[in-house]
């Protein structure tokens, strides 16, 4: 309905920008009215769980229902006609969001989660800004405002998930785009996104750079460069659409920021953490009130093996609990950084056990594809290893570890 409300004032050739910001308490600027359609949306969504979860592809209503909902607008800042303030004071309350969505849906969750993420590269305001910065800025963010999509397809084989060891490369053309080739995975959300985030390296230059990719109309037959290599086909996160592509001379946009991009990595970085970390406790939220629901109903004739395991599984929901509280006030700290860290491979593991724990409560029922358990199972693990991937997270805390050592 917002998009609708947006798309008829601009008709009438307003400011859209300017009409919302003129109205701070409308539907269009107040987030408390798009918490409550989103609860609104999600307690409608509910009764489909389970056929949601056996799902293998994204929805493209769910998403045009989620725009409509306002949710385009949690990646644009408050300036550009949307909801975004500072990570400090704007991070936890969509995170929330996105935990709630992840409890009905989580691949829907996490692809949604990229949009806010992928916009950090361009919510912030650098003062030493190259100049056409702003105008680029600007595009972007008005794609965003107007219900179009941003996604990630950054990761690549054989680079253990670090985005700066890319092989892909650019190479400018006359137009003033650039032209890139390279392998891509994990491009979550494909089909969907009008737009993707990619890194590649710019020819005649030693760093990475991030580029945007125009995924509308972009066919994957090759015939424009952009061939799909491989379609998604994981056991956790299995709708997400994460498909594997390689890039022969396909057109990207260079970021505004001419190389400073990356730049900004340090500063996002907690906030990506902390709404991943968001999908997870969704899928921690619907599995306890699932396991209570179920195993209450036989409290007396659990053998004590099924009652240490629920109540093991309690600890640990509990534990990932105050380690993602923890992490979210950190935000906006300068120990932000260390924090999300710690705090996301703490949820990470602590979900898989507590998803074990609780099969092993639930007995072999919990194996059966009628039950949530076993998919929400291969989820925490597939979101374990999301950026940072678990490999180079543990790197990254041993080199703060040893660093004292080494001086």
């Amino acid at each position: 309905m917002l998009r609708r409300i947006l798309a008829f004032v601009q008709a009438w050739g307003y400011s859209a920008t300017a009409w919302q910001i003129s109205f701070l308490g409308g539907c269009a600027l107040d987030f408390q009215t798009f918490e409550e359609s989103m609860d609104a949306l999600i307690a409608s969504w509910l009764p489909e769980r389970s056929n949601r979860m056996a799902r293998s592809a994204l929805a493209g209503s769910d998403f045009d229902a989620l725009a409509d909902a306002g949710f385009t607008h949690t990646g644009v800042p408050v300036s550009h006609g949307g909801f975004w303030r500072d990570a400090a004071q704007s991070a936890a309350p969509v995170a929330n969001v996105l935990r709630k969505l992840a409890a009905v849906d989580p691949s829907l969750a996490l692809v949604a989660s990229m949009h806010t993420t992928v916009l950090l590269f361009w919510i912030s305001e650098p003062t030493d800004a190259p100049t056409g910065w702003k105008k680029h800025r600007d595009s972007v963010l008005e794609e965003a405002r107007s219900g179009h999509w941003f996604g990630t397809i950054a990761s690549e084989p054989g680079i253990g998930g670090d985005i700066l060891a890319t092989r892909s490369t650019a190479r400018p053309l006359s137009d003033g785009n650039w032209s890139m080739s390279g392998d891509k995975f994990m491009g979550s959300g494909s089909g969907i996104t009008s737009f993707m985030l990619t890194i590649a390296r710019p020819e005649g230059e030693d760093r990475p750079d991030v580029f945007l990719l125009d995924a509308r109309n972009l066919p994957w037959d090759g015939s424009k460069g952009l061939t799909m290599v491989r379609a998604w086909d994981g056991l956790g996160m299995a709708a997400t659409q994460s498909h594997a592509f390689r890039f022969e001379d396909v057109q990207v946009a260079r970021h505004g920021l001419q190389g400073g991009a990356l730049d900004l990595l340090p500063q996002i970085a907690p906030t990506l953490g902390v709404m991943f970390s968001a999908v997870i406790m969704g899928i921690l939220d619907a599995a306890q009130v699932e396991a209570k629901r179920i195993l209450g109903k036989r409290a007396q004739r659990l053998s004590s093996f099924e009652q240490s395991s629920w109540i093991e599984a309690e600890m640990q929901i509990w534990l990932a609990q105050k380690a993602f509280e923890g992490m979210s006030r950190s935000i906006g700290r300068d120990d932000a950084g260390l924090e999300v860290l710690y705090g996301k491979l703490a949820v990470a593991d602590l979900s898989e056990r507590a998803l074990a724990s609780l099969c092993h409560a639930l007995g072999g029922s919990s194996l059966s594809k009628s039950s949530p358990f076993g998919q929400w199972m291969q989820d925490v693990r597939a979101l374990g290893y999301l950026r940072p991937p678990r490999a180079l997270s543990h790197a990254r805390i041993f080199e703060t570890l040893a660093a004292p050592i080494c001086e």
